[in-house]
């Protein structure tokens, strides 16, 4: 570890993309060392890289040793630390706003003297699932739209307090249910709204609950997730577009709600089975 340790890592590559609440980034570096550094937002780093060894140095203690994908680091909010890397390393970083933590511990009713901890489990599946989906969502430019990105930002809220503070937090209760008049008012918000970029916390106030909670209950009562539904809904409405020989595909897919063509011939395909082209082709016969 020696031979790097006056040597500054360098960035072979790093992307970033960011949503309310949450921010990622995917970034492959040289042997060498980190600097000290802090984050405002509690930091979740996942190992994409096996075989290399390093050192991470906080005011805790730290930890040492050799990588495995999967690996998962996880630092509270404005704890200093600084690396050491004897190899290449390739990890995921998600910056989690503390902001999305006290919502979700405020809408269960707890108490507010928890704090998140630093821990290096060497997996946790539900971390690297929203890792590696938020990952694809970079990859895809925002295929899924920030419905579902908020959505995950909600799954790792919640999987934090649970299993990453300084107390035991029990299963999370959110009070009152998703009632049938309330359900119909957010599919109507929906059906007025599906063109636009729909936000969950406007799904929520539609109604009357916290977004963490309303997430939970649409999906007990409806099956799906809000993203999916709202996805079904747009490839709905584009099949009835198609019907239209004049309009071009491009103008299908932004009456719909997809910001790109290409996303919406991912999305629609996805759902259905067939591209809107043969789509179209089929209808007309």
């Amino acid at each position: 570890m020696e031979e790097h340790a006056n040597l500054p890592a360098s960035v072979v590559f790093k992307r970033k993309a960011a949503w309310d609440g949450i921010r990622l980034e995917h970034i492959r570096l040289n042997s060498g060392e980190l600097p000290k550094h802090r984050h405002q937002e509690h930091t979740i780093l996942i190992s994409l890289t096996d075989g290399c060894r390093g050192q991470l140095a906080t005011a805790n203690g730290g930890m040492s040793g050799t990588q495995t994908r999967g690996n998962i680091c996880v630092l509270p909010s404005g704890l200093e630390h600084q690396a050491t890397l004897e190899g290449e390393s390739e990890h995921l970083a998600l910056f989690l706003d503390p902001i999305v933590i006290r919502r979700a511990a405020s809408d269960a009713r707890l108490s507010d003297n928890f704090e998140i901890v630093e821990r290096y489990p060497r997996q946790d599946p539900v971390i690297s699932s929203v890792g590696m989906a938020l990952l694809g969502e970079l990859n895809s430019q925002g295929l899924s739209g920030r419905l579902y990105a908020e959505s995950l930002s909600n799954v790792l809220a919640v999987h934090l307090l649970r299993y990453y503070t300084n107390e035991k937090v029990p299963a999370l209760r959110f009070h009152g249910g998703l009632s049938g008049q309330k359900l119909r008012q957010v599919i109507d918000f929906i059906a007025e709204n599906y063109a636009n970029d729909i936000k969950l916390p406007d799904l929520a106030q539609v109604a009357g609950m916290s977004s963490f909670h309303f997430a939970r209950e649409f999906k007990r009562t409806t099956g799906t997730t809000p993203h999916q539904y709202l996805i079904k809904f747009r490839v709905e409405r584009a099949k009835a577009f198609l019907g239209n020989d004049e309009l071009p595909l491009i103008e299908v897919s932004l009456r719909s709600g997809f910001s790109h063509q290409s996303h919406f011939t991912r999305l629609f395909r996805k759902v259905t089975g067939t591209t809107p082209h043969l789509y179209r082709r089929a209808s007309q016969v």
